[in-house]
């Protein structure tokens, strides 16, 4: 059953990179997130609710997982919606898979005490910023179209990865399921908000297969693969449930190039390995067992 559950949370997550491109097709970036994270957060409430044992105690904490809720969602989940605008998907999964490296060197800064940067994970994130490179050399510059799209990708894991050290120091003590659904409505809000700001038109008319994706994106995306993850959370080691990150970017970009026939270019190759060699070294160095005296 673990297995099972480990690998429909690859196969989810990594197909939502494709996904989310179907379904901009008939709604605008913010808006997607706000419709999609509200229908989730909705189905999250009366299950955060019947565990009243397990809310927040304080206000503060109340509002430090609602930062979290919209740093991760709105920040992180909202720049890979408009970062598709002008990327392929799997391109922007292999830019966004760099998560790892800034969640090593913010924890560093901001956890200094209990997390540290040896050589060899300093030698993994050089591996993976020269694979973002490599992936993004030719789209470095304001003369591309498509550099509010890199800039986007390129922001959106220092957001995630800062709003989850926010939710591991402040979410303490609280199930995963009141954590998302705190998480899912203020994130949905903040949509909103973003949404309005950059006066995004919500007289839309999508269509069947964009209607089709923004379900995928909520039930699966959200509700499933969340409650998959909690559930391998629950049978294995968090180290071993997190290579799941290993895996997403090979199957979003596997998925692009079948179903969208979005191209594999000679960079993308070189890239890959890059990126997946860098973060491979990152996580053996962070997880390693620390050795006796």
């Amino acid at each position: 059953m673990v297995v099972l559950a480990y690998l429909a949370l690859c196969l989810i997550w990594g197909t939502t990179y494709l996904v989310i491109k179907v379904a901009l097709e008939g709604f605008p970036p913010f808006l997607l997130g706000a419709v999609r994270f509200a229908a989730a957060g909705v189905i999250f409430l009366p299950f955060m609710l019947r565990r009243r044992e397990s809310l927040p105690a304080t206000r503060s904490q109340w509002g430090y997982l609602a930062l979290t809720g919209v740093l991760m969602l709105a920040g992180g989940n909202g720049l890979v919606n408009f970062a598709e605008q002008y990327l392929d998907s799997g391109l922007t999964a292999l830019t966004v898979a760099t998560s790892p490296t800034w969640s090593a060197i913010l924890g560093a800064l901001f956890f200094s005490s209990t997390e540290k940067l040896d050589r060899w994970s300093v030698i993994g994130i050089l591996l993976a910023t020269a694979g973002v490179w490599v992936l993004h050399q030719d789209h470095l510059s304001f003369s591309s179209s498509a550099w509010p799209g890199v800039a986007a990708a390129l922001v959106c894991p220092i957001v995630w990865t800062f709003g989850s050290l926010v939710a591991r120091k402040h979410g303490r003590g609280l199930s995963p399921i009141t954590i998302s659904a705190i998480q899912m409505i203020s994130g949905a809000a903040a949509f909103v908000v973003i949404s309005l700001l950059v006066g995004e038109s919500w007289k839309i008319a999508p269509s069947g297969r964009a209607i089709g994706a923004l379900i995928y994106l909520t039930v699966l995306g959200s509700v499933i693969a969340f409650t998959a993850y909690a559930y391998v959370l629950s049978k294995i080691p968090a180290a071993k449930a997190n290579t799941y990150t290993l895996v997403n970017p090979i199957i979003a970009l596997a998925a692009g190039a079948l179903i969208l026939d979005e191209p594999i270019t000679p960079e993308i190759l070189p890239a890959t390995v890059l990126i997946i060699a860098g973060l491979v070294l990152l996580y053996m160095m962070r997880n390693r067992t620390p050795r006796t005296t």
